[in-house]
């Protein structure tokens, strides 16, 4: 006895590629990688292309470097730039891959420590941050929006 099950298939078998379209970028970016492909065709085009993308990429690792000891994103600005270069460049892709892998490890590392270790680095990281703009504002100056504060005077700031 041979019982075929019926075709209903269950609530929610859909992707959500078939629930809610394609994705906006897809068309954007498969446009892009056509381009691309025209534009390393020619050996002379692509040499061009290469040297702005690896331009871009530097100067925007360059950038993230002089932001770096200030608080904010400048690794984050580094590894991006990474990426820009990696597009096109082996030795960047083999350096983003070391860099991934380093992250990591730091990362397993740190938080294998007991909570005191991570209250200290984090403590000293801060504290690190602290001088880095007590610097800055020391060579350039409270702007003048600033109010005037005891605590100014008492930092040197003032």
């Amino acid at each position: 006895m041979n019982v075929e099950r019926p075709r209903t298939r269950p609530q929610g078998w859909l992707s959500r590629h078939h629930r809610q379209g394609p994705r906006p970028w897809r068309k954007l970016r498969l446009a892009f990688l056509r381009w691309r492909r025209t534009v390393l065709a020619n050996p002379h085009t692509a040499r061009v292309y290469r040297t702005i993308v690896g331009g871009l990429g530097t100067l925007v690792v360059l950038i993230g470097l002089v932001l770096v000891p200030l608080p904010g994103p400048g690794w984050l600005i580094v590894i991006i730039g990474l990426f820009i270069i990696s597009s096109e460049f082996r030795w960047a892709q083999r350096l983003l891959h070391f860099v991934r892998v380093n992250v990591e490890k730091w990362t397993q590392w740190i938080m294998a420590q007991p909570l005191w270790v991570r209250w200290t680095i984090g403590g000293l990281t801060a504290a690190f941050v602290c001088f880095i703009v007590w610097c800055a504002l020391r060579l350039t100056g409270l702007p003048d929006w600033v109010p005037d504060l005891p605590v100014l005077e008492v930092l040197g700031l003032h």
